[in-house]
């Protein structure tokens, strides 16, 4: 066996034991509430969102009820992304110990491995709370009716709301925010009050300071991933993947409805068989799947820029 089938069994050792850790890593993230977490096998989601129906009567004693038809919203279709990297070993490097072929080229390939797998994941995590860091602009996510996903919304069968504000957090925005989750209305103009049980925030803002004093203080986290979590009166999720550049943001969600934001993982990041190239360098691919969208519209969600 020469140093190169050294080199691709080595790979070969380390495949499963990599790709295991990418998806527990990964699943750890699966209950972060502020995106839903989802896997499918389908290529091309189709999402359509439904809106408010109306035509309840009083009927008399033998008076058949009318039928209505719930009224459809927005048709949104979602394709996977693919995504990955990869890196070499080039001849060089397996022939550094003529004494021992192996020890380096263990030792290079686990780092290497290691290295990669946490940028895939990185990569991913990113991608997905870029939902949050765009919310208020939309220049990578619109939510169904084309606007950001915190602005001014239009209902599919007509109206609007807006999601979106400026104020910096503090006892007197969570108030206004508060009149608006009493006063709010579905596409029918019917009450349809929310209930924000949980804020988010970026991790070691002062926007998280200021949660934390107003709804959790002294509660210790959980930990899910990353990212803390803190079960007071609203549940903080306290997140890293909030930019610098977005600290002042801070959202609130009511999670009694289904999550608009969605992420969906069609494939995790996989380190693929090494491929011997010409060079006689060893090459090994990291590739995966996923789907980023917001899928209805954001009625459940409130955000602020946190600007003024």
């Amino acid at each position: 066996m020469n140093r190169s089938d050294y080199a691709i069994q080595a790979v070969k050792g380390i495949r499963e034991v990599a790709n295991n850790g990418v998806q527990e890593s990964l699943l750890e993230y699966k209950d972060n509430r502020v995106f839903e977490f989802a896997q499918s096998s389908e290529v091309f989601e189709i999402f359509t969102s439904t809106e408010s129906l109306s035509g309840t009567i009083e009927l008399g004693d033998a008076e058949t009820p009318p039928l209505v038809a719930l009224e459809d919203g927005y048709s949104v279709t979602v394709q996977e992304k693919r995504f990955g990297l990869g890196f070499t070993i080039n001849e060089k490097t397996m022939r550094r110990d003529e004494g021992d072929s192996t020890m380096k080229v263990d030792a290079f390939i686990a780092e290497n491995a290691k290295q990669v797998m946490t940028d895939a994941v990185n990569y991913f995590l990113t991608e997905s709370f870029e939902l949050l860091n765009d919310a208020f602009t939309g220049t990578s996510y619109l939510a169904p009716d084309a606007a950001a996903i915190c602005a001014t919304h239009t209902w599919a069968s007509g109206g609007t709301f807006a999601n979106n504000v400026t104020s910096v957090l503090s006892e007197s925005a969570i108030d206004t925010a508060e009149e608006y989750a009493g006063a709010f209305q579905d596409a029918g103009s019917k009450p349809m009050p929310m209930n924000f049980d949980i804020i988010i925030v970026k991790k070691g803002s002062a926007a998280e300071r200021t949660a934390r004093k107003l709804f959790a203080e002294s509660i210790s986290p959980v930990a899910v991933g990353d990212i803390n979590l803190y079960e007071g009166e609203k549940t903080i999720i306290s997140t890293p993947y909030i930019t610098t550049a977005n600290k002042l943001n801070w959202f609130l969600r009511d999670s009694r409805y289904k999550n608009p934001l969605r992420v969906k993982i069609g494939q995790m990041p996989m380190m693929h068989e090494p491929i011997r190239l010409e060079n006689e360098a060893i090459r090994t691919n990291v590739t995966g799947f996923f789907s980023v969208a917001c899928v209805n519209i954001p009625f459940s969600y409130y955000g602020s820029t946190g600007a003024s």
